[in-house]
């Protein structure tokens, strides 16, 4: 079946990890992005943590504003995808059976499973099913902060319509564009890399087949050659189950080039790569000819697949939608309590306007009645209310000194978070981004900032640090020492000689049990302590390159 391109065209906005939020408008049929703005705004892609929901409101609306958007508009929000699976289940299984199932794997992932938060969810059925198992995709993210959004594009004066996920989005953009041949018997491999993972979803021309997803600890304080390292190493075995006719490499990450990563890639098929970053210097899709190339270049796949997704809905065979019964209805219920679900056509509205004519009519007669039957008691009352006026107006005047300044809580509330920002910031990371075989000793939160820890090995201390710094790139906390510990009675480095090691020989020759490291944004005295056994000599013989031994 060929793909149909409609004309109407709609508002993508995509909260997009390393760029922010992105406005945008295509032109459906021309596949020409007619309108392109983006903000930068910071936020944890698990839609957990240090999400703003205030600053993501104003940086929105300068978005929408900047862009032109009319109120009123159709508005299609994509958000990172928090959880994605791909799973089989018995064909023998009811729908209700499904959904069940769904709902507690999604609740026992372990992004949720600790989670006091509600979450929403979207699935399809898949039509690559089999007769013995039927094939399902599902997604979802938490509901709190995915309704707040909602809300909050409402009371901006937009009309949400859908809400999708990031590798929805992308698969979307590129069928779209036409990137990858999507014939039916058509079997590849897509590989997106982010920050923080790397997913390989199996595809059979539109429909997902399968999906795994590895976890990765990249980042710019390590070497490049230890983050493409790392990413390889990741996701080598996984391709070598995933045979396919191509395999499509998109990064999403500054961090990595997707070109470099494809020339680094073992594979049995041709390796064709997308760079989704800012190693991107061409628009993805053409440019209306008033855009700016090079700011269209950073426009993502996730905020193209938004701009098309309502118009895209017959050609897609994953139809997922966050913004569905789980959602829409408490959204709805909000908006208009009275009459929600009811059709405002000509009819019911001429309904409407004679049922309140003849109220207005029974208001008017009853109004008569009392009138002509209690004018003494009205004009008591009358009395009694000018009365009450003029006692009011004379207090009023009597305290016009008084500020009539009402006491704020949200302002308060707003004025300590933003106080404490720093110290909430580093208990969540604390809390939740500490690598395994990474432990910390020492917590040290105010004015200044001071971390000490162990582990027993250097990557999970990098990838903390880097955790650290992607929370907030400009804090001042800076890797300060990084050292072998030795156990009681064991050699030290200054008796270590000559040559080199690999990490498992040194930690033996050492008699090591770990790493010890300190995280500050305090400087480091310049002042060492004496050994008292080389009379003061600082040097460090046979110490190893970038570790300094802790005191």
């Amino acid at each position: 079946m060929g793909l149909n391109f409609s004309k109407k065209m709609i508002v993508g906005v995509s909260v997009t990890p390393d760029i922010g939020i992105e406005v945008a408008q295509i032109d459906y049929e021309k596949r020409i992005l007619k309108n392109y703005v983006s903000k930068p705004f910071q936020f944890d892609t698990r839609l957990q943590g240090n999400f703003d929901l205030d600053i993501f409101k104003e940086t929105l609306y300068d978005a929408l504003v900047e862009a032109g958007i009319p109120q009123g508009s159709e508005i299609v929000l994509n958000v990172p995808a928090c959880l994605f699976e791909v799973k089989d289940w018995p064909a023998s299984l009811e729908k209700v059976q499904v959904v069940s199932a769904i709902e507690s794997e999604v609740y026992e992932s372990p992004i949720f499973r600790d989670s006091a938060d509600e979450v929403i969810y979207s699935y399809a059925h898949l039509p690559n099913s089999t007769v013995q198992f039927n094939k399902f995709v599902y997604t979802a993210a938490p509901k709190s902060i995915v309704m707040e959004m909602a809300v909050q594009i409402r009371d901006l004066n937009y009309k949400l319509v859908a809400i999708d996920t990031s590798v929805n989005s992308t698969l979307n953009a590129l069928i779209y564009s036409g990137r990858v041949d999507v014939s039916a018997n058509m079997s590849w491999v897509m590989l997106l890399v982010e920050n923080n993972c790397c997913r390989l979803i199996s595809m059979l021309g539109r429909s997902y087949v399968d999906y795994k997803e590895e976890k990765i600890s990249i980042g710019k304080v390590l070497e490049e050659s230890e983050n493409y390292e790392i990413v390889v190493n990741a996701v080598s075995s996984l391709l070598g189950r995933m045979p396919s006719s191509l395999l499509y490499v998109i990064s999403k990450t500054d961090i990595i080039s997707a070109e470099a990563l494809a020339s680094k890639l073992s594979y049995g098929a041709p390796i064709v790569h997308q760079e989704v970053n800012s190693y991107n210097q061409t628009p993805f899709i053409d440019l209306a000819f008033d855009l700016d190339p090079q700011k269209c270049s950073l426009a993502s796949l996730d905020i193209i697949g938004a701009a098309i997704k309502k118009n895209f809905g017959s050609n897609s065979l994953a139809p997922l939608n966050l913004f569905n019964e789980m959602l829409g209805d408490v959204y709805y219920s909000q908006t208009n309590p009275v009459f929600a679900g009811i059709e405002l056509s000509v009819g019911n509205m001429f309904k409407f306007g004679m049922v309140f004519a003849l109220i207005l009519f029974g208001f008017v007669l009853a109004g008569v009645y009392t009138l002509n039957n209690g004018r003494a008691e009205k004009e008591a009352r009358l009395s009694k209310l000018d009365s009450d006026i003029a006692s009011i107006t004379q207090y009023l005047k009597e305290h016009e000194d008084i500020s009539t300044q009402a006491f704020s809580e949200i302002d308060e509330i707003k004025i300590g978070l933003t106080g404490n920002k720093n110290i909430y910031s580093y208990y969540t990371i604390v809390g939740t981004e500490i690598p395994k075989k990474l432990w910390l000793t020492s917590l040290s939160l105010g004015k200044n900032v001071s971390i000490e820890g162990q582990a027993d090995n250097l990557e999970s201390v990098y990838g903390f640090f880097r955790n650290i710094k992607d929370y907030d790139p400009s804090s001042p906390v800076k890797l300060q020492k990084l050292g072998l510990a030795g156990k009681s009675g064991g050699t030290g480095f200054s008796e270590v000689e000559g040559a080199d090691f690999d990490t498992e020989s040194i930690l033996t020759t050492l008699n090591a049990d770990f790493y010890e490291f300190v995280i500050s944004d305090v400087e480091p005295s310049s002042q060492k302590k004496d050994s008292g056994n080389n009379g003061g000599n600082d040097s460090n013989e046979g110490a190893l390159p970038n570790l300094e031994p802790l005191e």
